[in-house]
C-alpha cells in the first residue's frame, strides 16, 4: 500500500508538470505503471541526464538500472515494439537511472508493468471503499470532511 500511495503522489505531481514528448503529439497519453523486473536501460535525455545521489553524469545512450517497481509513466511510442517511458520518481540509492530517466522497453514489458500499477489501484481502491463501509458516518470526521 505504502507504493501505492507513493505513485499516486509522485503521478499526480508529474502528470500536472509533464509536457508531451516532442515528435510524439500523435500518441502523448500519460500514464503510470510498475518496472516489472530490475533491468538495465538506455538512457534516451538529450545531453544524458545527471545523478545527485551517485554525483556522476550518465550520457545520452549511456545504460543505468532501473529496479524492480520503479514508478515509470508512458510519455508515448518508442522505436518499432518498444514504449517510451520516463523514471517518474527520485533515486533513493546509488547505482540507478536519474529521475526523469527517459528510456525505451517492450511493448509487452509495458504492458505487465501497467498490469501491475493497475491492479494495485484497483486493490487500494476497494480498501478505500471498505473502510468507508466500515466507517459510515465517521468516515467524514476521519478524513476531515465536515457535513
Amino acid at each position: 500500500m505504502k507504493i501505492a500511495n507513493w505513485a499516486i503522489i509522485a503521478g499526480t505531481a508529474i502528470l500536472a508538470s509533464a509536457p508531451s514528448s516532442q515528435g510524439q503529439a500523435a500518441d502523448s497519453d500519460v500514464e503510470l505503471a510498475f518496472m516489472p523486473s530490475t533491468m538495465t536501460v538506455a538512457l534516451l535525455n538529450e545531453g544524458g541526464k545527471y545523478v545527485t545521489v551517485d554525483l556522476k553524469h550518465i550520457p545520452q545512450g549511456g545504460s543505468c538500472r532501473m529496479d524492480k517497481d520503479a514508478v515509470i509513466m508512458r510519455v508515448g511510442s518508442g522505436a518499432s515494439g518498444m514504449t517510451r517511458v520516463r523514471f517518474a520518481a527520485p533515486q533513493m540509492r546509488s547505482g540507478g537511472c536519474p529521475f526523469l530517466t527517459d528510456f525505451d522497453m517492450s511493448d509487452a514489458d509495458y504492458s505487465a508493468a501497467r498490469a501491475a500499477f493497475v491492479q494495485m489501484k484497483d486493490d487500494a481502491s476497494k480498501k478505500v471503499d471498505d473502510l468507508k463501509k466500515q466507517l459510515g458516518d465517521k468516515w467524514d470526521e476521519v478524513t476531515g470532511n465536515k457535513k
